[in-house]
């Protein structure tokens, strides 16, 4: 019965180590990125005051703007991003109801975010979840607001990814800007 015991013991630890090595780690990825964003107000408050049909802004009345991104590996499905935007929209008026003839039709934001994906980094196609927080300047006001939406990725090689993006943007700062939907494609290379 010992004997059994210790055999049983030992393959027990056996086990438990072979099962204990670690994996090679992932290839950690960092991709530098340029986006061309639309931004739509008016979608979110005709849902929200149910004041029409439940349809997107065409993209003629939505107001456009670019990025520059920053994409880093954490984890085998989930990687931070930071974009830095600029967007061409008329806060004062739009967002405010304040008319004045000396505004800036500029915002400019800082967006750090979490990005979850669907399948490994390796896949042609990917899907992906972000949230995160963003902050910005809205017509010489400052504002908050929590980005959570959808994309999809296509990889080229693991080189070059072209990253499709759209996002619920929820205002913290009701009074500077509105909750508002972001849309994004952009073309990423990877920093090796």
């Amino acid at each position: 019965m010992k004997q059994k015991l210790t055999i049983l013991f030992s393959l027990l630890v056996i086990a438990s180590f072979s099962f204990g090595q670690k994996k090679a780690a992932p290839e950690k990825r960092r991709l530098v990125g340029v986006h061309l964003n639309s931004l739509d107000v008016t979608t979110p408050m005709v849902w929200k005051n149910n004041s029409g049909p439940k349809t997107l802004t065409g993209l003629k009345e939505q107001d456009l703007g670019f990025s520059v991104s920053y994409w880093q590996t954490l984890a085998d499905r989930v990687d931070i991003s930071g974009k830095a935007t600029m967007m061409f929209h008329n806060y004062s008026a739009i967002d405010r109801n304040q008319y004045s003839t000396n505004y800036n039709q500029i915002g400019f934001e800082l967006e750090p975010t979490v990005n979850a994906y669907a399948f490994k980094d390796e896949n042609k196609y990917n899907a992906l979840v972000t949230a995160g927080l963003g902050l910005g300047v809205y017509s010489n006001k400052f504002g908050e607001y929590i980005p959570f939406g959808f994309g999809l990725t296509a990889n080229f090689d693991n080189d070059s990814y072209i990253i499709l993006q759209s996002q619920y943007r929820f205002s913290l700062t009701n009074d500077v800007m509105k909750n508002n939907l972001f849309y994004s494609i952009g073309f990423c290379q990877n920093l090796k």
